[in-house]
């Protein structure tokens, strides 16, 4: 960058001020806004269509610091932003810390809001936004560009902004955005209860009691080991919750896939007219990987004419905003990933919309996958290391997923995975015990938090285990690119009356000395085969056909690993235990005449 940003820096170039936002329906909400000292005072008229563009930011977390202190993220993440001299504002939602009004989880997007709503009356977060950015144009000396971005739950803003239809937001970049709590991202995975939602919603869902720039203190304060502690809570856990805590009562009376949360995905809602946008996921993200994906995907199939971009990377929850990035527990990752997206991806792509200057990034889709992972010396090069262990390279593509051929595995004779199915007279089957005092693990270590690099820990504990059933290919060969979107298909017969159980499938990469690294988890409950708005238990006797999506992924499995599928009926305290349906053991009929398989789409 050549210049680095100091406390000092900042304080010749920026100044800061705080406003409480007028919104259409009379609420306020706390801003605060950091601007080139060499724009207009704060109490000068704003030029239309002159100064600088703004760059906003909505979030329901704290703003920090409070008062005349700049915020840390202007000399980090922020800093090519603050460089380019952009007006850059933060803005608390409405009904959190400092801002006026009643808080919603993921509040829903009100069509009504935006048409025949004379008198304000109706409101959302497209709204909020849309008021926003009147303010800002009348108040603050900009170019009459905005931009939004936001990652995580503020990831849900921005894509909410891209639904104000105001004129002047012209670019938008949703990252890890959370995108729809019952289906993938953070609360749920297809339904099934995340329980590090359980430890975050014990202070983020309590009600306020009036403004305030601190954290609520949380209502279960957690200890020891997780897995002893949530197995004592039981499957029952939120109901002693349901009343302090509202929006767990929500999740126990809506455990389908209904209105509620329908209501709440605002992809529903990405149809056209809106403006460029830049989508931003990680592959070892363990919160929101599913919004980032979906996201992009509903609005290249919905809003074809939309300028839109994807950037994705070995990244965890937000790593890309890491500076010097480059490993996840023992993933030892190419270096300097978070800068390149922040340089040559995040701030042209806002350039070129909010300037005029520059193409933009350099490609539509802009990859960097996962691959090899042994424990390698660090080199400041973007060449390979010492030993000569092939690095990725950034991958640039025209759409997502790129050109691909799908490769299909079956789960065969031998605990194998083969590119043929086996003999069509007959079948054989695996036993699939699920025992609720003892479900699986998943991570061999004792867990007192939900750490990231828990996510990406060695699996060679679960694949010892009886309850899990393990698959792999023979030795590779050669590279084995997988990117894009992995489906895995089951076939069952039960042996148990009304049976319902969850079933957890984990796609694995394991290394030459034998460290088994979770590339991608998925989970379905059986109940969920059909509907997930009608969910219905299976019989004694059916055979059951279950198709598990994993959320999309970009790995390269290298020569000398294999590829292998762990099948099991828990991973625990990830995902909680379901409350009914708890038998002994069901059996896995792997068909030879309808074949159990995973299909994973390799890239050409």
């Amino acid at each position: 960058m050549g210049v680095k940003l100091t406390v000092k820096w900042m304080a010749e170039h920026y100044r800061k001020r705080e406003a409480m936002v007028p919104m259409r329906d009379g609420v306020r909400l706390y801003t605060a806004i950091y601007e080139p000292a060499g724009g207009a005072g704060a109490n000068e008229a704003a030029v239309p269509h002159a100064g600088r563009p703004v760059i906003l930011i909505r979030t329901p977390f704290p703003l920090n610091p409070y008062g005349k202190t700049f915020t840390r993220d202007l000399r980090g993440y922020m800093s090519l932003f603050a460089l380019n001299e952009y007006i850059i504002v933060y803005q608390n939602v409405r009904g959190r810390f400092m801002s006026e009004g009643e808080f919603e989880n993921v509040r829903p997007y009100n069509p009504k809001a935006h048409s025949g709503n004379a008198d304000g009356s109706l409101t959302d977060e497209a709204t909020d936004t849309f008021d926003t950015a009147e303010w800002l144009l009348a108040n603050c000396y900009t170019n009459g560009c905005i931009g939004v971005k936001g990652m995580s739950y503020p990831g849900f803003y921005a894509t909410m902004a891209a639904l104000s239809g105001h004129p002047s937001i012209k670019a938008v970049s949703p990252q890890a955005p959370v995108t729809d709590w019952f289906m993938g991202d953070d609360a749920h995975i297809n339904g099934i209860f995340q329980l590090p939602t359980y430890l975050f919603g014990a202070s983020f869902f309590r009600p306020r009691s009036g403004q305030s720039i601190r954290w609520p203190a949380p209502l279960v304060n957690p200890y020891g080991d997780l897995y002893d502690y949530f197995l004592a809570k039981g499957p029952n856990l939120l109901e002693p919750l349901r009343n302090k805590l509202p929006f767990f009562g929500d999740i126990l009376d809506h455990p389908t896939y209904d209105d509620f949360w329908k209501s709440r995905n605002p992809l529903n809602h990405l149809t056209d007219n809106l403006p460029a946008m830049l989508v931003v996921g990680g592959w070892f993200d363990a919160e929101d990987a599913y919004g980032a994906f979906e996201t992009y995907r509903r609005i290249k199939n919905e809003s074809p004419s939309t300028e839109l971009y994807l950037c994705a990377g070995p990244w965890y929850h937000g790593a890309w905003k890491k500076q010097g990035y480059d490993s996840l527990g023992d993933l030892h990752l190419t270096s300097g990933s978070a800068e390149y997206f922040r340089e040559e991806v995040e701030y042209p792509f806002f350039a070129r919309y909010l300037e005029g200057k520059g193409s933009g990034p350099a490609s539509k889709v802009t990859v960097l996958p996962s691959g090899e992972t042994m424990a390698i010396p660090y080199v400041r090069s973007r060449k390979s290391a010492a030993n000569g262990i092939q690095r990725p390279e950034w991958r640039h593509y025209s759409q997502w997923p790129p050109e691909h051929k799908k490769l299909k595995l079956f789960l065969d004779l031998g605990n194998s995975l083969s590119t043929h199915p086996g003999d069509e007279s007959g079948y054989f089957g695996y036993p699939l015990h699920f025992d609720p005092q003892h479900p699986v693990p998943y991570t061999g270590e004792t867990l007192e938090n939900f750490t990231r690099e828990a996510f990406v820990s060695d699996q060679r504990f679960a694949a010892r285990r009886p309850d899990v059933l393990t698959f792999r290919t023979p030795v590779l060969k050669d590279d084995l690119k997988v990117e894009g979107p992995v489906k895995v298909m089951l076939h069952f017969e039960s042996h148990t009356p009304r049976t319902d159980m969850d079933i957890v499938v984990k796609l694995i990469d394991q290394r030459p000395d034998g460290y088994q690294i979770p590339v991608r988890i998925g989970a379905k409950p059986l109940r969920f085969r059909n509907s997930m708005e009608a969910p219905t238990p299976v019989d004694s006797q059916e055979s059951v056909e279950l198709e598990i999506e994993l959320t999309d992924i970009a790995h390269h499995f290298r020569p000398g690993h294999r590829l292998m599928l762990h099948i099991q009926a828990s991973m625990f305290p990830l995902l909680a235990l379901p409350k009914t349906g708890l038998p002994e053991e069901i059996f896995l009929r792997i068909s030879l005449a309808a074949a159990s398989s995973i299909t994973l789409p390799v890239a050409l």
